[in-house]
């Protein structure tokens, strides 16, 4: 059938050439049946796509949070199987996990989808099928089915608005109304960069304690207080009941919304903007910036210690100390910017990223100025770094590379024509005592 299509495909081709050559000029009749046969064998093709392409089944899952998923399907009507595999679509981290499967004499299949190795995030909504392989060789598919994979180890309390849902526990209801509130300040700061997209409604976690966190949170590094997963519209955050729970609220849940948010407003390209430019826009989002991240840059910048906004574009590590030190060098880079070119300026450079430039390129094309040279004028300018000795170190390879251009084949020219001279000089010796 293949090869029958390709020569088709090759006469299509041939029917509207318009060469100079008569002989390769195609009669109607000639042309009228080649696209017959062209319709024919596609619509043939078609239907047996379609006609084999779906099978009934009954679908159904169960989890335990924090462990397993467990997927049935079940064959409505018996039918021989050569090979059968199951489809697991994460949504939030748009992945899909393929694994084989098999059915027992009932036409029964059971699989456990291990969710700490795949680091299933909660609250995120699963897709899953199972495409069947028939000793014919023809694939059947079954229809898609949906479970929504919820923290159900605790009983939640909801607040929401039209635009937030507030979901706590281990607190009373004036606690909800602060996180509601804490959230509405996050998108009036927001508005402050654009418009916010409220539509869905974010649904805002929040967690007691860090133990809590830490089991919805797999693999998370230590220091993780929160997490949005942008493209769900979920946040998880820490918030501990007592005396500075309102200051927390008006920092964690504003940062993780704007991740939200600024997702929403890029789009899919999300993903490409450097890690200092989305943390760095978190963090102005927040009611009440970290104090200590001012005296940690002072500290940095004193010992020459900063960390290269370069080394910033991708992650941050997961040491508590540098990871720290990256937030506050984000928030105060970001700022910078804001400074230079407005909250419209930090969105034309996001929307650069999103379209697929570089990290170091991002801001010539947002700009029409060098990530390096950006950095140089905000060392100087928010940290009191000396411009000399940062120019300095910016140049130091080109001042190498002018030495063994320029420099040293000077000196082999001067040593030469010394040499040279001291053939023409009179000759010395040695005189007797």
């Amino acid at each position: 059938m293949r090869h029958f299509r390709s020569v088709i495909l090759s006469e299509a081709k041939n029917l509207y050439y318009d060469g100079g050559d008569p002989s390769l000029h195609k009669t109607p009749i000639r042309a009228a049946f080649f696209l017959t046969v062209i319709v024919i064998t596609m619509l043939f093709g078609a239907h047996r796509a379609t006609a084999r392409s779906e099978i009934e089944m009954e679908l159904s899952a169960a989890y335990q949070f924090g462990e397993h998923v467990t997927f049935t399907g079940r064959l409505v009507s018996p039918i021989q199987i050569q090979k059968a595999s199951i489809f697991i679509h994460d949504t939030t981290q748009v992945v899909t996990h393929v694994q084989p499967v098999t059915f027992d004499q009932n036409g029964v299949s059971v699989f456990r989808f291990d969710t700490r190795r795949n680091v299933l995030r909660p609250f995120t909504t699963i897709l899953w099928r199972y495409e069947l392989t028939l000793p014919d060789g023809s694939v059947l598919q079954s229809a898609t089915a949906s479970i929504r994979y919820d923290d159900d180890r605790f009983a939640w309390q909801t607040l929401e608005t039209d635009a937030l849902r507030v979901h706590w526990y281990n607190s009373d209801g004036d606690f909800g109304v602060s996180a509601l509130n804490a959230a509405q300040t996050g998108l009036q700061n927001i508005r402050g960069f654009f418009a916010p997209i409220l539509s869905p409604p974010v649904d805002v976690f929040i967690y007691a304690n860090e133990s809590d966190l830490r089991g919805a949170l797999y693999g998370a590094e230590a220091w993780v207080a929160g997490h949005a997963d942008s493209a769900a519209g979920v946040i998880t955050v820490t918030i501990e009941p007592g005396a500075e729970q309102g200051i927390l609220m008006e920092q964690r849940i504003p940062h993780e919304l704007m991740h939200v948010m600024l997702h929403r407003r890029v789009g899919a390209g999300y993903r490409n903007l450097p890690a200092w430019l989305s943390e760095g826009m978190a963090m102005l989002a927040e009611a009440y910036p970290n104090p200590n991240y001012a005296i940690l840059l002072r500290d940095a910048a004193a010992r020459d210690a900063l960390i290269p906004i370069r080394d910033l574009c991708d992650s941050f590590s997961p040491r508590i100390d540098s990871a720290f030190l990256a937030y506050a060098e984000s928030r105060s880079f970001t700022d910078y910017l804001r400074g230079l070119y407005g909250a419209d300026g930090l969105l034309s450079l996001a929307n650069a990223y999103a379209n697929g430039v570089t990290c170091e390129r991002g801001t010539e094309r947002a700009f029409g100025v060098s990530l390096a040279k950006l950095e140089r004028d905000w060392r100087v300018a928010a940290l009191g770094q000396s411009g000399v000795a940062s120019t300095l170190g910016d140049v130091v390879p080109y001042l190498i590379l002018l030495c063994l251009v320029v420099f040293f084949p000077l000196v082999g020219i001067v040593n030469a024509m010394r040499k040279k001279g001291d053939r023409h000089a009179p000759e010395r010796y040695a005189g007797r005592k």
